[in-house]
């Protein structure tokens, strides 16, 4: 298989991540949270593809700024998948079990893991962003739109505390929307 093949397939598992996260994001206030969870979950995996793929095609002008973009996008997508994982299936299949003693265990990892995860993940987003508009191989837009939509992701839960389903779906659907976009750049390319 040839590069440019493999840049075409990690074109397409940017728009089927992309699809995914947007279907995860808007399907969680009608949906139990294990199937938004997946939706999520297969979503984010998918998403190592679309950056090795965008960072495969620009690697050789990105430099320094452009690596630990993609480490770090790498790691903090990495860390959400098992927070994802953790929260979906494991914390929502506890509470209807007799298993009581394993909540104890899981419990104190998700509220100290969630700030970090999010802040590597948009740091790595923002250095990408960052990489992939100095070099202009594929278009800048979808890694400003995946830096906000994660900024957002850290941001909207704290100013507002109450906020309806429809409100916290927004910053993965500007994250899905980013994913999507790299994808079809990739593919086009």
């Amino acid at each position: 298989m040839s590069r440019y093949e493999l840049t075409r397939w990690s074109g397409l598992a940017g728009l089927v991540s992309g699809l995914l996260i947007i279907t995860g994001a808007v399907s969680t206030a009608f949906v139990e949270p294990a199937v938004s969870g997946t939706l999520f979950v297969s979503g984010h995996i998918l998403l190592f593809f679309l950056l090795t793929g965008v960072y495969g095609i620009t690697h050789a002008y990105t430099g320094i700024i452009g690596l630990s973009g993609y480490v770090l996008s790498i790691i903090g997508n990495a860390l959400f998948v098992a927070i994802q994982l953790i929260h979906s299936f494991v914390i929502s299949g506890i509470e209807n079990t007799w298993v009581l003693g394993a909540m104890d265990l899981v419990s104190p990892i998700i509220p100290a893991a969630i700030p970090v995860t999010g802040l590597v993940f948009t740091t790595g987003l923002l250095l990408f962003a960052i990489a992939n508009t100095r070099v202009r191989a594929l278009s800048t837009w979808p890694g400003w739109l995946m830096f906000a939509g994660m900024a957002l992701n850290i941001l909207l839960p704290r100013v507002l505390s109450d906020a309806p389903d429809q409100v916290l779906a927004i910053p993965p659907i500007l994250l899905g929307l980013g994913v999507a976009g790299f994808g079809w750049g990739l593919r086009r390319n």
